[in-house]
């Protein structure tokens, strides 16, 4: 493991904490030869150097993926270890036929002596961040549990790293999760990480979520909480965790998964399971810094704004309209271009129903304000056009 100085893209210098990768007995299954995790020159003394947990989540699946024991020439946190060792990688392979159980070793361990006082979420603008960050930094009053940094990860979530517009769609989103920062008056951290070189070749859904808890694990230097927002609530965590089996990694075992991750000298804690997603838009919906900065389409247009009809517009626009709260977005969303399509959503929600985590929740949310729906009965999806029939 080794430090590297290089110039950023704006002409600043960074710092890169570099590992290699390799395979024993088979040639090896990716370009990339080493993976690296990046932060800027001022920010040098936050990367953990005395340890190698930040390429360890990553490896282990690679190496669980490809049926190879995994040997980490270097110390690790303990417990770290021995939490893979007995637990993750069961949990590993309940996520996923693909995987088998390994043996997994280091060399040594590192000191368990916590070194961090920074207390930090992740800011996407979506509206599980968002929410993470009105409760935690808006309404938390103690200090002890108070965010007091922001952090932004570039290691997959943004494209294929090979990609040249993944640069582009991350700069866009960047820009503006700074200017949603400096209005809060919270200093944003960025490391940017190469690990979606290899796990994009398996999937984002499936690996990315091992890559951003690597991007965690680089920070133990300085971060000693942190607050990790799900997606899910606890009851869809347990009755719709089937549907995320060998697809989404986050969805199907995050609640449990993420307390194992953590180590010694760094404290992760899930935060959002205790509300559906229709109740954080209305943790939210009146809050400015929401109403001019939230962002959660998935359409990847070139200036990275809500296009309004992607399934995740949707799925955000159908609760404010249901609360009737929907001009207040009107700044950061195509309402228009919503108003629509959130018919054949509405539609489609109410086929959904039962089947889905978040198209029920729409439409429990709807019986809940007395919001009307179509009626189910005379309702049904051609194609990508919702149709009624009158009886």
């Amino acid at each position: 493991m080794k430090f590297q100085i290089f110039a950023s893209i704006d002409g600043g210098g960074v710092v890169r904490l570099e590992a290699d990768i390799t395979f024993d007995g088979i040639p090896s299954p990716y370009t990339e030869k080493t993976l690296y995790f990046e932060v800027a020159e001022a920010d040098s003394d936050m990367l953990a150097d005395d340890t190698y947990d930040a390429f360890v989540l990553v490896p282990l699946y690679l190496a669980m993926y490809h049926k190879q024991d995994l040997h980490i020439r270097g110390n690790i946190s303990k417990k770290l270890y021995q939490n893979i060792k007995w637990y993750i990688q069961r949990i590993l392979c309940d996520f996923s036929d693909d995987l088998a159980p390994i043996n997994f070793s280091a060399d040594g361990f590192t000191s368990t002596k916590p070194k961090g006082n920074l207390i930090g979420t992740g800011i996407s603008c979506g509206v599980d961040s968002m929410s993470t960050i009105y409760d935690h930094f808006i309404k938390e009053t103690d200090p002890v549990y108070k965010i007091n940094s922001l952090f932004l990860f570039n290691c997959g979530t943004h494209g294929d790293f090979e990609d040249p517009f993944t640069q582009k769609l991350f700069l866009q989103r960047y820009k503006r999760n700074v200017n949603a920062a400096d209005e809060l008056g919270l200093p944003v951290h960025l490391v940017t990480s190469n690990v979606h070189a290899v796990t994009h070749k398996i999937g984002e859904q499936k690996v990315g979520f091992l890559a951003i808890y690597s991007c965690i694990l680089s920070l133990q230097n300085v971060i000693f909480r942190y607050y990790t927002s799900s997606g899910l609530n606890y009851p869809k965590a347990k009755n719709f965790r089937h549907l995320y089996h060998n697809f989404d990694m986050a969805g199907f075992c995050e609640s449990y998964l993420v307390p194992l991750i953590q180590n010694e000298n760094l404290e992760l804690i899930i935060d959002g399971c205790q509300y559906r997603r229709v109740d954080k838009l209305k943790n939210i919906a009146d809050w400015e810094i929401a109403q001019k900065y939230l962002n959660v389409c998935v359409s990847h247009l070139p200036d990275a704004s809500n296009c309004g009809h992607c399934p995740k517009c949707l799925r955000t626009l159908l609760p404010l309209e249901i609360m009737g709260k929907l001009d207040k977005f009107s700044r950061v969303f195509n309402v228009e271009q919503y108003k629509r399509n959130s018919f054949n959503y509405k539609v489609d929600c109410l086929q959904k129903y039962d089947k889905s985590a978040f198209e029920t929740e729409a439409v429990d949310f709807a019986k809940e304000n007395n919001f009307p729906m179509p009626q189910k009965k005379n309702c049904y999806v051609l194609g990508n056009n919702a149709v009624i029939v009158n009886e």
